[in-house]
């Protein structure tokens, strides 16, 4: 019986589409629109998926060095979405075959899911679970809000006229340059590595409440911060964290669940003339 070749590359493809991201998920709660579009939302837990996606190097600069870019391609993408289905290409047969292999794709992952899940010993999963729990302990979240200048002596002056009493969200809008502005400087809660480096030792060096003294000098400019409060992030639940549980664990299960299906089933093989393909020979 032929065996499953390059099987392990094949599992893993398959099962990419059960990952996520704990740390958007925890911060859904929090949700917040970042854009209106022609009247429709574009939401915060859009962004931040968007930025857990992205390469490890890229994302080294934190979430502010590329926020500005996300936030048009979701801008764009909304503005896409809206003028295709205003032109009926919901009903396209090229679309309808894409969503049909789509469709496919979701409907396998979903059925080895139960499969791997069926062939895996429950105390396994949650084994690896604790694991995770202790690997990673709660980490410290703050909300703050920033106004960028250009200049020191700009930042300087803004402090000032916060100092006097003017309130904070309404500096931002009306001195920030920075992409956060429109929203009075609100950042939401963000983890110390999600920004760079002098941002955060600011902002977590400071009180619930407190807005900088001094202007805070990074390589986008010169920013006041204002601390609004901050949070110990909860742990992702066992349900939630269980598709990528079973990502990382259940590939040895996957393989010997996949070869089963194949051994079980009827499959001729061709070449791409259309001749048979000859079997492969088994393993040593």
């Amino acid at each position: 019986m032929p065996r499953l070749n390059n099987v392990v590359a094949v599992v893993a493809v398959m099962l990419s589409a059960m990952a996520f991201s704990g740390q958007a998920m925890a911060q859904a709660g929090q949700d917040i629109p970042v854009a209106t579009v022609n009247g429709e939302n574009v939401m915060r837990s859009e962004i931040l998926r968007q930025y857990e996606g992205l390469p490890d190097n890229v994302k080294q600069g934190g979430l502010e060095s590329v926020y500005p870019r996300l936030l048009e391609r979701m801008i764009q993408q909304s503005l896409l979405v809206r003028q295709g289905r205003e032109n009926n290409l919901a009903d396209d047969p090229a679309v309808k075959a894409r969503v049909e292999q789509f469709e496919d794709a979701i409907i396998a992952d979903s059925y080895l899911n139960k499969l791997i899940e069926q062939n895996m010993a429950p105390e396994f999963l949650q084994n690896q679970y604790n694991e995770f729990l202790a690997q990673n302990p709660p980490t410290e979240q703050v909300h703050a809000r920033h106004i960028l200048l250009k200049t020191e002596a700009d930042a300087t002056n803004v402090i000032g006229h916060i100092a006097a009493g003017k309130a904070f969200q309404d500096a931002a809008k009306e001195f920030s340059t920075g992409p956060s502005a429109s929203n009075g400087g609100d950042l939401g809660f963000f983890k110390r590595e999600d920004m760079v480096k002098p941002f955060s030792d600011a902002a977590f060096g400071m009180t619930d409440g407190e807005v900088s003294k001094a202007p805070v000098k990074t390589r986008f400019g010169y920013h006041v911060i204002q601390v609004v409060e901050r949070r110990k992030t909860e742990p992702p639940t066992f349900e939630q964290l269980k598709p990528q549980l079973m990502q990382r664990a259940g590939r040895n299960v996957a393989i010997e669940v996949m070869q089963k299906l194949v051994d079980d089933a009827k499959v001729e093989r061709f070449n791409l003339d259309g001749a048979p393909l000859a079997p492969a020979p088994a393993p040593q």
